[in-house]
């Protein structure tokens, strides 16, 4: 199906952007799958997101250290007065120098914690894969959003072309008016009546293109783009519409939804943070060695000796204010709170799909309705024509089959862009690949 495809070429978002001719001043087209990879490409939402994700992985990195040794050199000078010192026959003994020198490069390492290191390890990486959800879900709302404001465009462009076939024939019936007004067979109230149709009809134009200029203002801060960048959009409408198996979709949307994946690591972080929370307090077992030179060493106190301090170092803490009870108070409160936004998750995905579906079969309706009064206001135009020239109909009545007409191909314009727009929203509701990559 000619739609099935553009919306799967909206999913991978493969398209890349058509590069004018040097002789081509105007742009290139864009086409759907183009208008949302270049949104993708220059919004700063997305670049933020991933600088998150750096930035998790950092605290990650840093909750590794504790894996490795940690090695520092030091060196002091302490000068000391008075200094004891011993009288012996002959001689004076100091008992340590005045001037005291100690340089020294040291190293420890944890021996082992009770998976504190690796409780906090896993609590980081988890927090990781919260941030890489969370740049999922902003690159696919990007690419809804970009894909929604490219068929908005083509909607309101489309809507206006209408609106001036509307204009041009009302013109056309206003200059037939006054040459009948002027031969007699008509009266200035049908000028005047024609008149104000024009009026309306040129109103309802410039609505329209007010809406587009806001569209094509979205459009550009979504891609970045500057202020008045020419925006050459290609592509159509379908009224083709997915299968629409409510319980396969809701299955898939459950097992692929951005938020469902979001809401089960969320709890898997939760659940490392409670983790570590109760680790806090664990005892650890660390090793340490030192190598350096200081003076102080009898029998020659004032020099420089190599030396070197080794030990084992043990902890336990006994008490520390509550502190690690308060912790595991807080881990337990965010994973219970982490359930409930997983259960609160899966019922808003389940309510996306139910209005996703009913939603998109609703527009594919009005398509059948709305082409059906499109052959049907056509046909009352042509027949109102035939009938005016005849003299059997008014004007009145010719200005409101017309109207009729220009109405119903405006609603058949509005129902294939919900259809569209329908589709779209239930390949999100249902965590489809296609929109936003």
């Amino acid at each position: 199906m000619r739609y099935h495809r553009m919306l799967i070429a909206i999913a991978a978002a493969a398209a890349s952007l058509q590069v004018c001719p040097a002789q081509t001043p105007s742009p290139a087209p864009l086409t759907a799958a183009g208008a949302v990879e270049l949104v993708l490409r220059n919004n700063p939402a997305l670049e933020e997101a991933r600088h998150a994700i750096d930035a998790s992985r950092a605290r990650a990195d840093q909750s590794r250290s504790g894996y490795l040794p940690q090695a520092e050199a030091e060196a002091s000078y302490v000068f000391l007065a008075p200094v004891s010192v011993f009288d012996l026959p002959g001689e004076s003994i100091k008992v340590y120098p005045d001037n005291n020198y100690d340089g020294h490069v040291g190293i420890r390492q944890t021996i082992f914690d009770f998976q504190k290191t690796s409780s906090q390890v896993s609590l980081a990486d988890a927090r990781t894969v919260v941030a890489e959800d969370m740049r999922e879900v902003v690159k696919r709302d990007l690419g809804v959003r970009a894909a929604e404001t490219f068929y908005a465009i083509l909607l309101l462009r489309r809507s206006i072309e209408v609106q001036d076939a509307q204009v041009a024939t009302l013109r056309e019936h206003l200059d037939i008016t006054r040459k009948k007004a002027a031969a007699g067979t008509a009266t200035q109230l049908d000028e005047l009546t024609t008149q104000v149709r024009v009026a309306a009809a040129q109103n309802v134009k410039i609505g329209l293109e007010n809406r587009l200029r806001d569209a094509e203002t979205a459009f550009r801060t979504l891609a970045v783009l500057p202020p008045g960048t020419p925006l050459a959009f290609q592509g159509d409408f379908a009224s083709g519409v997915p299968p629409l198996e409510r319980d396969s979709l809701l299955r898939a949307a459950l097992a692929e939804r951005v938020e469902a994946k979001g809401a089960n690591d969320a709890l898997a972080a939760a659940r490392a943070q409670q983790r570590a929370a109760s680790a806090s307090d664990a005892p650890s077992l660390s090793a340490s060695f030192m190598y350096g030179f200081k003076n102080g060493f009898i029998p020659n106190i004032d020099a420089l000796r190599g030396n070197i301090v080794a030990g084992v170092d043990f902890r336990l803490p006994i008490f520390d204010g509550n502190r690690t009870r308060g912790l595991e108070d807080e881990a337990a409160a965010n994973v219970e709170a982490a359930a409930s936004r997983k259960q609160q998750v899966d019922l808003m995905i389940q309510a996306d799909v139910e209005q996703a579906i009913a939603g998109l079969t609703a527009a594919a309706e009005r398509v059948t309705i709305a082409e059906t009064n499109i052959n049907q206001a056509d046909l009352a135009v042509k027949n109102a024509r035939l009938r005016y020239e005849a003299g059997s109909l008014s004007n009145l009545d010719l200005l409101d089959a017309e109207t009729e007409l220009a109405q119903a191909r405006l609603t058949h314009l509005q129902a294939q862009y919900d259809v569209v727009a329908g589709t779209i929203r239930l390949h999100r509701a249902t965590g489809s690949p296609a929109i936003g990559r």
